[in-house]
């Protein structure tokens, strides 16, 4: 007798894998779903640029804030209009930030709520494409930080455990801290140690180059608050990672100067 298998239960990262699936039908063919670079500007190239090469363009260190902002801005807003093709497209872009989160949101929960983080993260990542600001910086980063907020607590996930996944799937995901900083926010964002909103400031202010004066102008904040409030979220993040909670790499970036 044989028996069908439901490779999504079996598998956590078949639900990201499905999204790629889907995204690279969408940029493949003699018309991939692609951005009008030169409408969009800020840095980038002049002609159609199919999604593939966008997502390969917004994760070089070397772009600008400017940039990724406004190719994220523009994506948001195709997405805003109802086709769905864009909201893959969306998803799609951003699948290596997606495989992170995911990765390590199984890794500190129960096993047996695996496939449902997943699938809440994917569901909070769609549903804040209708709800992010697109007046404010680091829009991918925001997407980020909202879905890896929320999606373990609608799975009830449990107690922190370590949770294999498919090598193929989430290699990059479920390896050992990276030593991206950027891991260092959402972690304490998830463990409340900061909020989402903080996490924002930090990486708008200390990872993205984005000078703190015209951060708190687009939020519509004083300088002096928004320094403020990035000092004391700093402070507790320190002092987590110094006491282990957050596990991830120094803290040290923290003291740089903000641009």
């Amino acid at each position: 007798m044989t028996h069908r298998t439901n490779t999504t239960a079996r598998n956590p990262g078949a639900a990201l894998t499905i999204a790629e699936n889907a995204f690279r039908c969408l940029v493949t063919g003699p018309r991939p779903l692609a951005l009008d670079g030169l409408s969009v500007g800020h840095g980038l190239p002049g002609r159609m640029v199919d999604l593939a090469e966008l997502r390969g363009l917004l994760l070089d260190r070397q772009v600008t804030q400017e940039m990724k902002d406004a190719a994220w801005a523009e994506l948001v807003r195709l997405a805003r209009t109802g086709d769905p093709a864009w909201v893959v497209g969306c998803v799609g872009v951003a699948i290596p930030g997606l495989k992170a989160i995911a990765g390590r949101a199984i890794r500190h929960n129960d096993a047996r709520f695996a496939e449902d983080i997943v699938s809440e993260i994917l569901t909070e990542f769609v549903a804040q494409l209708q709800r992010i600001d697109l007046a404010r910086p680091a829009i991918a980063a925001r997407l980020l930080v909202w879905a890896d907020r929320k999606a373990p607590a609608r799975a009830r996930a449990g107690a922190l455990r370590q949770c294999p996944t498919d090598p193929t799937e989430l290699t990059a995901a479920t390896a050992a801290p990276s030593g991206d900083p950027s891991d260092v926010l959402r972690e304490g964002v998830r463990l409340q140690v900061i909020t989402a909103d903080e996490a924002a400031i930090i990486q708008a202010t200390r990872l993205d180059g984005v000078p703190l004066p015209e951060f708190a102008h687009t939020q519509g904040e004083p300088r002096t608050r928004v320094a403020k409030r990035r000092e004391r979220a700093e402070a507790r993040l320190v002092a987590a990672i110094r006491s282990g909670q957050v596990s991830a790499i120094s803290g040290d970036w923290l003291s740089r100067s903000a641009p």
